[in-house]
């Protein structure tokens, strides 16, 4: 059973020495478990309009926009606009459930991002994303590996990062769960589903 517990990234200030190193011990946790290089590889090759939820620090929506510059790029996160962001990359500050989602549909990008949500969150997510023709979802597999490697990487990483961790993986997704609770099989999706050892579960969804 999932158990949500606070993030302590999630309630420090963006500035903060401890946030800014904990950002940076997600990075490289980030390229070990290859979760940027497989979104990136299942992306559709003629996507126009390409929307990020749960951006953080715009390192992946930055990466997107260098691939693809013809592409209409959105992102969205409760943070402030990173500056780092080129002027093509539309930011939208604040509660995601607030906002609309854009009218033109496209591919939606979500890493790391949805293990946040209650699953009545997710299931109102769920109708939030229902007009997106792909979805592109990567998340922490709640299992006893990805647990047992995050203890393996504690004496190397801040203590914000190791409390973190712990409490991303209780948070994250048995195989299936991602999946029901967003209902995409009534949204009309077709969907695959993958885990991997290094303690993601992807899944891919486009429309029928």
């Amino acid at each position: 059973m999932r158990k949500l517990t606070p993030e302590l990234l999630d309630h420090l200030p963006h500035d903060d020495p401890g946030a800014m190193r904990s950002r940076s011990d997600l990075r490289r946790i980030n390229r070990f478990m290859g979760n940027e290089g497989w979104i990136t590889s299942v992306m559709p090759k003629r996507a126009n309009h390409i929307t990020e939820i749960g951006a953080g620090d715009g390192q992946l929506i930055f990466k997107i926009s260098q691939q693809r510059p013809e592409a209409e790029i959105t992102a969205y996160d409760l943070a402030p606009r990173p500056a780092h962001l080129p002027h093509s990359v539309k930011w939208i500050e604040g509660d995601l459930f607030s906002q609309e989602p854009p009218s033109h549909g496209g591919t939606l990008i979500a890493n790391l991002f949805l293990h946040h949500f209650t699953d009545s969150q997710l299931e109102k997510l769920g109708e939030w994303i229902r007009n997106f023709h792909t979805v592109i979802i990567n998340e922490p597999l709640r299992s006893r590996l990805p647990m047992l490697l995050g203890k393996i990487a504690a004496p190397f990483v801040h203590p914000i990062t190791r409390h973190d961790m712990r409490v991303s993986i209780e948070a994250g997704f048995a195989p299936g769960e991602l999946a029901q609770t967003l209902e995409l099989a009534k949204h009309g999706y077709h969907f695959r589903e993958i885990s991997d050892w290094r303690g993601a579960i992807r899944v891919l969804a486009s429309r029928v």
